[in-house]
């Protein structure tokens, strides 16, 4: 078999290796002595513009070659990134296998219920493999793994839990009053739901090969030994009874059918807590530190035995004034034996003024600076230092 069309013969494994070393004995092994982080480094002012794809490409394979040439311009060695190319249908591609039709509003995708009656459920079968956008899904997953080179990760799409997929095959009102009204019913559509999206992550896994990486979020590399990565962001929208009634089982079967589960919801209570320690196999979870607990207290609760990876997105009730400020208040937590990985998001604002916080890379840089570890790993490279 000849070399892949997208074959990194110039990029540095070794490197890679080395980070996906790191990241992984974060996960499973001793908690190592530095926080974890990507700090966003812009392509190197010294790298060349990129190639245009060939000609002969599919639409898939040439927003792969277009994503490779991204990566190619990115320096290595002065963060935690490891280079991966994502596949994807948006956060509804579940739920169009069960029927639900696709909208746009806004630039925004939504799905119309396709549950109108609560009886339905009682006929439900799961769907192909194939049904709605996920044939489209697994025909880019095979299409991407044909031309990257073999050691280059190939994520998974977004994985919606089955809790919110099936939100969107009831609809909102509905979906809220299922644990009161429909009990045994909600049950029986968690069940089906569930065990098809099992389904359906393991066959694209299998379509992704052995460099499959089974997270899209938070953007970093995430280990097999990780399990795969979840939203599941209703978490905070119901009672922690419910949670625990018609979600934790479900979630723990996922755990159980990848060896682990990463789990991102965009908000975390203090009433939440509980609930996650339920959570058996959980390796990791992700939420946004502006309208969640601290990062501090999730540290103070999880931080000896699973990855604690905070962003800030909306900087609703924290207020940062600028990425100084926000990596004070992550980095504050930490102390050896804590796991934590440091994922800044670029797009926080300041809700009174509206203004925008444009990442500052030389800001996070100097937050991590004072770890002996950090410095030590990455304390050499300022590739990339420029702030956009």
């Amino acid at each position: 078999m000849g070399e892949r069309l997208c074959a990194m013969r110039e990029y540095d494994w070794v490197e890679v290796e080395r980070t996906r070393a790191f990241i992984t004995q974060l996960f499973c092994g001793p908690a190592p002595d530095r926080p974890a982080a990507i700090v966003h480094a812009a392509p190197s002012p010294a790298a060349p513009p990129p190639t245009p794809p060939p000609n002969g490409l599919n639409d898939f394979q040439r927003q792969a070659w277009n994503q490779v040439e991204g990566l190619r311009r990115r320096p290595l060695g002065g963060d935690d990134f490891v280079p991966a190319v994502g596949t994807g249908a948006g956060t509804c591609a579940m739920a169009t296998a069960f029927g639900c039709e696709e909208t746009e509003a806004s630039g925004v995708c939504w799905v119309r219920p396709c549950i109108a009656d609560p009886a339905q459920i009682d006929r439900l079968r799961p769907p192909q493999l194939t049904a709605g956008k996920l044939g489209r899904v697994l025909e880019q997953t095979r299409a991407c793994a044909e031309i990257l080179d073999e050691r280059l990760p190939l994520r998974i799409m977004d994985f919606q839990s089955p809790f919110t997929t099936v939100e969107q095959m009831l609809g909102s009102e509905r979906f809220f009053l299922m644990p009161y009204d429909e009990p045994r019913r909600l049950h029986a559509l968690m069940d089906v739901v569930t065990d098809f999206a099992i389904a359906f992550f393991q066959a694209q896994i299998r379509a992704a090969g052995p460099a499959a990486c089974p997270g899209i979020w938070p953007s970093f590399w995430f280990p097999p030994q990780a399990g795969i990565q979840m939203s599941d962001d209703n978490l905070v929208n119901v009672s922690p009874e419910v949670y625990d009634e018609f979600v934790v089982p479900y979630n723990n079967r996922i755990a159980a059918a990848f060896g682990g589960l990463f789990l991102h919801s965009c908000t975390l209570r203090e009433a939440s807590l509980p609930s996650l320690r339920k959570l058996k196999g959980l390796t990791g979870i992700n939420c946004d530190v502006s309208t969640s607990v601290s990062t501090a207290r999730l540290l103070d609760e999880f931080g000896e035995r699973l990855v604690v990876a905070p962003h800030a997105y909306i900087n609703t009730e924290t207020n940062f004034a600028d990425y100084t400020a926000f990596m004070d208040n992550v980095l504050s937590g930490w102390r050896p034996g804590r796991r934590l990985f440091i994922y800044p998001c670029t797009v926080m604002y300041i809700p009174a003024t509206a203004r925008e916080i444009r990442f500052d890379e030389a800001q996070a840089r100097a937050a991590l600076d004072r770890f002996p570890g950090w410095r030590r790993d990455h304390g050499r490279s300022t590739a990339g230092l420029a702030t956009p």
